[in-house]
């Protein structure tokens, strides 16, 4: 883009008009707003007004009380109308002459002409360098930069030929001599090429292009994942009958499917295939009664529903990627190779595997020290010391500091992506800081409300601190969308039936925690017994305990206080131990119900 000096307020002015306009511009009515403000105050020469502060309070709607750092509205809203631009300008807006941006880490906007590339001779082929889209920066959010030029366009064949098992032919291997080169980066290449119309109704076809689009931009929230954009799915629709597939572009899986529309209902077929051998890896149907009013809202559900299974944690994608670091030596591991093998701890919180990934993960932040999600992840095992006791033997300074550093470096590295504020979250939870503790939760939620991990941690430690009515169903709703992540979450259930004195609810409930190296499990467990009558299996999870920590009796209130659980769980939790026959210090019976661990 060239510079925006010479460009008058008249052009630019029209510019805005015409993305504002534009339907394919995918941003919502408030950010319209913003972006109309920002640019009105800088050509009229006030940008020392475009600050978070007066644009909560011009466009936003905010009072005089808004305060932009507790409050990080604007910093999102900004961040969400940069990819509504990047994707307008690769789209829609892609001939367009005046370019608006807002710089990342600003809200004053810049202008500037559209760079025109002169035309070649005939018969002159294009640079190789025109031949591929060109990456953005692995630290930014966003993974659909995917620029082309119209001659490189001209130059590239098919990206791969549909695939509908059972109806038409297989995805095309790519052969050795084509095969594109992987790149070491932070994660898998995903292509969502464009959902079918399935429908008889030919205007349908709009709501298919707006699910393919809503997919794309749920899959970028997600770090680790380098997602073809929009533009890419167009190029691949324009030739999805050549059966050839796009040379060099580094494609490790291509997600499409179909979408029917009726007057009762919406439904989605999706596909993930593995590019490299055209093997289906995954498929799943999801369908939801309608009315013709929700229509957009159900397609907005669905296309969640597809990027949580397929982009969480220990969703479809990372469960695949994983499966390429079986057997091979951990000392061997790529830093992204230590994340996924620190998913994999996560999942079960073994013991056994905890100085394999603490090791593996401060190689990868010494190695790779603008890997944001390595930072988090290691923040997190260090945590893990603090909370579980993992090692604890083996490392000579406090975790729960070094783990505080970890986290707030992984939000400065990646300041939109969720995963250092997860780390945040349970590093200020363990720090007894629970009013930052949420905050950093609400933020990482509202940065990516797919993400299910950061709805289960906000959700339950809502519940432990006594706040059912709003932690509980951010509980459910997480376990719902990912039944398959962390057992942990599963001891907040217990509790919710445990309470209400449902004991053989609460004991299923404590099974499915499964995570036998902590000793929470195994005090939800004995507590269950005990209330059954189990006699012999409560001894036998005390005996556990004691294996676990010798003293468990002398601090269990003590313990809970760490973990800011509300009087009533806590007291709850001490007479359980009792009837399982644990010895808990006398007084701590009597200052159970007395101590506001929330202090």
């Amino acid at each position: 883009m060239t510079s925006g000096s010479e460009i008058s307020s008249e052009l630019v002015r029209t510019q805005l008009q015409r993305i504002v306009a534009c339907q394919e511009f995918d941003a919502s009515d408030r950010n319209r707003r913003f972006l109309q403000y920002v640019v009105e105050e800088t050509l009229g020469g006030q940008t020392d007004r475009i600050k978070a502060y007066t644009i909560a309070t011009s466009v936003f709607g905010r009072d005089a009380t808004f305060d932009p750092q507790a409050d990080p509205i604007i910093r999102i809203e900004a961040s969400r109308l940069r990819r509504s631009l990047e994707r307008y300008y690769l789209t829609a807006g892609k001939n367009d002459p005046i370019r608006i941006e807002i710089p990342k880490g600003h809200y004053v906007p810049t202008f500037g002409r559209a760079e025109i590339e002169p035309p070649r001779p005939d018969g002159a082929a294009a640079p190789a360098s025109s031949t591929l889209p060109r990456r953005s920066s692995a630290r930014g959010r966003h993974r659909t930069a995917w620029k082309w030029s119209a001659a490189a366009a001209t130059g590239l064949v098919a990206v791969f030929a549909l695939a509908w098992l059972a109806q038409v032919e297989k995805y095309l291997p790519l052969s050795a001599g084509n095969r594109a080169p992987q790149v070491a980066g932070h994660g898998p290449e995903i292509l969502v090429a464009p959902f079918d119309n399935d429908g008889a109704n030919a205007a349908d076809a709009a709501l298919a292009r707006g699910f393919t689009r809503e997919v794309v931009v749920g899959l970028t929230r997600f770090d680790g994942l380098f997602v073809y954009g929009p533009e890419t799915s167009l190029l691949y629709e324009a030739n999805a009958n050549v059966n050839r597939p796009l040379h060099g572009l580094p494609i490790r899986y291509v997600l499409t499917g179909g979408v029917t529309v009726d007057e009762n209902r919406f439904h989605v077929t999706a596909f993930l295939v593995d590019a490299n051998t055209g093997r289906n890896l995954w498929s799943e149907t999801f369908e939801r009664d309608r009315t013709p009013g929700d229509v957009f809202k159900i397609r907005d559900s669905i296309a969640s529903r597809v990027v949580q299974t397929l982009a969480q944690p220990s969703g479809i994608l990372y469960r695949e990627e994983a499966k390429g670091i079986d057997g091979t030596p951990s000392e061997s591991f790529t830093s992204y190779q230590c994340v996924l093998k620190f998913y994999e701890y996560r999942r079960t919180l073994a013991s056994a595997t905890h100085t394999t990934v603490q090791k593996c993960l401060e190689r990868a932040v010494t190695e790779d020290p603008s890997y944001a999600e390595a930072f988090s992840a290691l923040a997190l095992v260090y945590a893990d010391t603090y909370r579980f006791g993992f090692d604890k033997n083996a490392i000579t300074f406090d975790p729960l500091p070094r783990a505080l550093d970890l986290a707030r470096h992984a939000v400065e590295l990646a300041p939109d992506s969720v995963q250092g504020y997860k780390a945040l979250h349970i590093v200020y939870w363990l720090l007894n800081d629970v009013d930052r503790s949420f905050e950093a939760a609400e933020r990482g939620l509202a940065l990516n409300p797919n993400d299910s991990e950061m709805m289960a941690d906000l959700g339950g430690r809502l519940c432990l601190t006594g706040n059912w009515e709003r932690g509980f169903p951010l509980l459910q709703e997480a376990l719902a969308r990912n039944p398959g992540q962390s057992g942990l979450y599963r001891i907040v259930t217990f509790f919710h039936f445990y309470l209400a004195g449902q004991y053989k609810e609460a004991l299923v409930e404590a099974e499915k925690a499964d995570s036998p190296s902590t000793i929470y499990n195994r005090i939800i467990l004995a507590m269950a017994h005990a209330q059954l009558g189990q006699a012999e299996e409560a001894d036998a999870d005390v005996k556990e305990i004691l294996r676990i920590d010798p003293e468990y009796g002398e601090h269990v209130t003590a313990d809970l206080k760490k973990h800011n659980v509300h009087p009533d769980i806590a007291q709850a939790v001490v007479q359980g131990l009792r009837k399982a026959g644990l010895n808990v210090a006398v007084a701590q019976r009597q200052s159970a119900a007395e101590v506001d661990y929330r202090n």
